[in-house]
């Protein structure tokens, strides 16, 4: 009989499973250096597009929104996109404000960029959305001089001089202060980009109703100026009221007393006959 050895015969792993283990580091060293490839290719992309392709600013929603809802500033939010990817129907940053006071024509995902069609009013806003409750939108005439040559623009504030009178007697007083302007012209937005002065006769200022009838009635009896004031100066005007004298610096005419004529002293009334009876005694 032969004698066995102690020792086992090692095993050797069969070829599958050397393959699989190959197959797992050669896979890893590929994703490794393909991830590091890819990122490689987005930083040269990225800094190629910083340098080479020109941003413009476009409107997106800054909430979901629904169809109806009216569009207010707090709603809306600046995203910068490359030019060629912006439709030439976006909302930019430089014409957002016609699109506040709009309703919502479709519903809108929050971040994508918003058209003009996505509203109801399309480029052309409802104006009378932009009016708030209580108040009026009044448009008035002006000439050179009340448009301040041309530069007034929208969200300016204005006072209102009201001129009346003939010759000497001409007045001037403070109508209204501080009144915001919405619109010039068809203009109602404020244009950043043009120091031109433009061309329009008519101005929309936010009135009160009271403060509507008020320049009705004095463009009927004067001649109404504009004043432009600073946006930040919220100081009023003095009430009195300006007169040619005052202009001319002429010296205020002295009024004489006159001393008052004596009342006639009334003539005394004549006095009325009693009627008397006449009583004849005797013959004669």
């Amino acid at each position: 009989m032969g004698i066995r050895s102690g020792k086992q015969p090692i095993k050797k792993p069969s070829k599958n499973v050397m393959m699989f283990v190959v197959s797992l580091l050669v896979g890893g060293v590929g994703v490794f250096y393909s991830k590091q490839y890819i990122e490689s290719e987005i930083a040269v992309y990225k800094k190629s597009l910083e340098k080479t392709e020109k941003m413009v600013e476009v409107v997106v929603p800054a909430r979901s929104m629904m169809r109806g809802e009216l569009v207010t500033q707090s709603d809306l939010t600046l995203r910068k996109i490359p030019e060629q990817y912006a439709d030439s129907n976006s909302i930019t940053g430089s014409t957002f404000e016609a699109a506040v006071g709009q309703r919502v024509e479709f519903d809108l995902d929050r971040g994508k960029p918003i058209l003009w069609a996505h509203l109801e009013g399309g480029q052309t806003p409802t104006f009378s959305g932009k009016v708030p409750t209580g108040l009026r939108a009044m448009t008035i005439r002006v000439d050179e001089i009340n448009s301040i040559s041309g530069f007034l623009q929208p969200k300016d504030k204005i006072d209102l001089l009201l001129t009346y009178g003939a010759k000497e007697e001409k007045q001037i007083i403070p109508l209204i202060q501080n009144l915001n302007v919405i619109a010039t012209g068809v203009q109602t937005y404020v244009d950043k980009q043009s120091s031109a002065k433009r061309s329009f006769t008519t101005i929309t200022i936010q009135v009160t109703p009271e403060q509507a009838k008020k320049i009705t009635l004095s463009q009927q009896v004067g001649k109404i100026t504009a004043m432009l004031r600073n946006p930040d100066d919220e100081s009023p005007l003095s009430k009195l009221p300006m007169s040619m004298a005052q202009v001319l610096n002429l010296p205020k005419p002295v009024v004489k007393a006159v001393a008052p004529k004596p009342k006639p002293k009334p003539k005394p009334r004549p006095k009325k006959k009693v009627p008397q009876i006449e009583y004849i005694i005797g013959g004669s």
